[in-house]
């Protein structure tokens, strides 16, 4: 059975819609520059994950693994972090929604199974949805922005213009030469930009947004980290 997700369309009138989860790929190292890849695997290997070489590169993730929730249940001590990308939800093999959203993903995991340590949290998305015509024009100017929490205080931790990224054409393009059959159900994250600073952040706060200042909106979603309490580790 599909995964169900409940979203909203920001267009000229808003709705509510349910959208059926099908397939899901993270995909990695779509940045249109290549010293923004390198940059970005830098910064992996500094947390000690080994990364392969692939360009781009592909994660299938299983369909019930996403979530709009602002809170995500993760297991105590636990090293995870999120990243921000814009994401993909086909209605059918053609058209799709743009929303924003975070791969969450278990560092530690990662550093001996990428696809694996893909599994372990969910994906997160906003709630609400843009029709990829409507920003289809500029879709070069819009911007991307992470936000975290270092001692209760907001930071800028990723942004960029979606100008360094590929576009949905190409990553769909891209897609295709993995994912069989027919995209009705596809949700693709886009892949990320490197980190300001260049260091993970693990704290539990994590924020993405989807700015367009060209239709003057912005697409956001803020979720944080809730260990579980009911264990105690000895």
């Amino acid at each position: 059975m599909p995964e169900q997700l409940e979203l909203v369309i920001d267009s000229k009138q808003e709705k509510i819609v349910t959208f059926e989860v099908k397939k899901m790929v993270n995909m990695g190292r779509t940045s249109r520059d290549p010293k923004d890849i390198i940059k970005h695997l830098e910064e992996l290997k500094a947390e000690g994950i080994t990364v392969s070489s692939d360009i781009p590169s592909y994660n299938p993730k299983i369909k019930d693994r996403i979530t709009t929730s602002n809170v995500i249940e993760v297991l105590p001590n636990s090293k995870s972090s999120g990243e921000v990308e814009y994401v993909l939800l086909f209605i059918n093999n053609n058209d799709f929604y743009v929303t924003i959203g975070s791969d969450h993903t278990d560092r530690e995991l990662e550093k001996y199974n990428v696809v694996l340590s893909k599994q372990i949290y969910p994906n997160v998305i906003s709630k609400k949805v843009w029709i990829y015509e409507d920003v289809k024009d500029h879709w070069d100017e819009l911007v991307m922005k992470a936000w975290v929490k270092e001692k209760g205080v907001a930071k800028l931790y990723q942004e960029g213009k979606l100008n360094t990224i590929l576009r949905p054409e190409e990553l769909i393009k891209k897609a295709r030469e993995r994912v069989l059959g027919d995209l009705t159900g596809a949700v693709i994250f886009s892949g990320t930009f490197p980190i300001i600073g260049g260091k993970l952040n693990y704290e539990p706060y994590f924020k993405v947004e989807l700015i367009d200042n060209i239709k003057h909106k912005t697409l956001a979603h803020e979720y944080i980290l809730e260990p579980i309490n009911w264990f105690v580790t000895k």
